[in-house]
């Protein structure tokens, strides 16, 4: 029978220490799987630069930005950035032709993005041309070349087999990531989406307003989630590691 040991003071600080190191990596694990959402067509050259800023200084995953808005987020990132640059294309409807969506795609890749986030064609699901659909996906993927290619999918226009459908088709065409949006956080649809793609892409939960989101979005199985609040939803994961 081995025999207890008392630690010493010393002993102790160095396991609190330890303690505190594994909490802290455990939350900056979280919160990189933020991705901070600034899609609005009024945001100006500084709200942008602190945006990049604070997705640096607190370690998050992504900035996600509208194509013009590439080319100065390259700048204040800076070199070797630690959060990913991901530019929206087609937002919010995907109401573009594939033509114009591959154009894009090449530009913000030219741009010196990370990655590309495209809005899926609603209007097609609408008519039922899934076809179309693949064909888009397939192009928009081998437009990034060496980039990652998401598909965007708003389900608030859709029936839920049109959207299940669209979403099934991404992850057919070898799409890694599927962000999901319908206007408001639903945490259901995040579930749904699931089951249909299984393992074979991530998902995004945008939409995300707060921590109780966030964490019912990963428990449902989201991979990211994206938020207009990240540097917040940020803090408050780190705060509860201080306390």
């Amino acid at each position: 029978m081995t025999e207890y040991v008392e630690m010493t003071d010393s002993d102790k600080q160095r396991f609190e220490d330890f303690k505190r190191k594994i909490n802290k990596e455990a939350a900056a694990a979280q919160v990189s799987k933020i991705e901070y959402t600034l899609t609005d067509a009024s945001l100006d050259k500084a709200v942008l630069c602190r945006a990049c800023q604070d997705a640096e200084k607190l370690g998050l995953g992504a900035v996600c930005v509208l194509p013009c808005y590439v080319k100065q987020c390259v700048n204040f990132l800076g070199r070797d950035p630690k959060a990913s640059l991901i530019a929206v294309v087609s937002f919010p409807h995907g109401g573009d032709t594939t033509k114009i969506k591959v154009a894009a795609v090449k530009q913000a890749v030219k741009d010196g993005v990370d990655e590309a986030e495209v809005s899926a064609p609603i209007s097609a699901a609408k008519d039922g041309n899934w076809s179309y659909i693949k064909k888009q996906y397939k192009k928009v993927k081998a437009a990034g070349k060496n980039r990652n290619v998401r598909i965007s999918i708003d389900s608030q226009y859709l029936t839920e087999h049109e959207f299940l459908k669209m979403v099934t088709l991404a992850a057919d065409c070898g799409i890694t990531c599927v962000r999901v949006t319908s206007g408001t956080f639903q945490p259901e649809v995040i579930a749904k989406v699931k089951t249909a793609v299984k393992d074979k892409c991530t998902i995004k939960a945008d939409g995300v307003s707060n921590l109780a989101d966030m964490q019912t979005a990963v428990d449902m199985g989201a991979g990211i989630v994206g938020s207009k609040c990240a540097p917040d939803i940020a803090r408050l994961i780190y705060q509860t590691v201080d306390e």
